[in-house]
């Protein structure tokens, strides 16, 4: 994810991702779900299989339109730009140019080695995707 933020009145552009970005996501959620509740809710994992709503499913999908182009003469294949790949399948590739230089990047999602998903698994979490409100309603209770 791009994040755009003002650093010593500088405008800055940044990157994140991976548990850098899912923790406090997911932490910002339970807050959420806290606050519906009017209380603390405690330790997340008895509550999360505990629910029978508010987990969507993480679902098998693929793009087409990886990047793919040629660099100094070269062909690059999307599968070459976003190596290594080791076990990945399926990933999303995007191109971000550094607003430092004048340099492009190849940003890919869905390639972290250590932290797989599949049809009905996340290892993350173990079970799947927190479906926003769905989620918030379903733990707040």
């Amino acid at each position: 994810m791009e994040i755009i933020e003002t650093v010593d009145g500088e405008l800055t552009v940044g990157v994140i991702g991976g548990t850098s970005l899912s923790c406090p996501m997911f932490s910002g959620v339970m807050a959420l779900a806290a606050q519906k509740a009017g209380h603390g809710l405690g330790q997340a994992a008895p509550l999360l299989y505990g629910l029978s709503a508010g987990i969507r499913a993480v679902k098998a999908v693929g793009s087409a339109n990886n990047v793919q182009g040629t660099v100094n003469g070269t062909p690059w294949t999307a599968d070459q730009l976003a190596a290594p790949l080791f076990n990945t399948t399926t990933y999303y590739s995007a191109f971000y140019n550094s607003p430092f230089s004048t340099r492009w990047f190849v940003i890919t999602f869905g390639t972290d080695t250590g932290l797989t998903t599949g049809p009905r698994w996340d290892n993350v979490t173990g079970l799947g995707v927190p479906d926003g409100a769905a989620f918030v309603n379903a733990i707040a209770q």
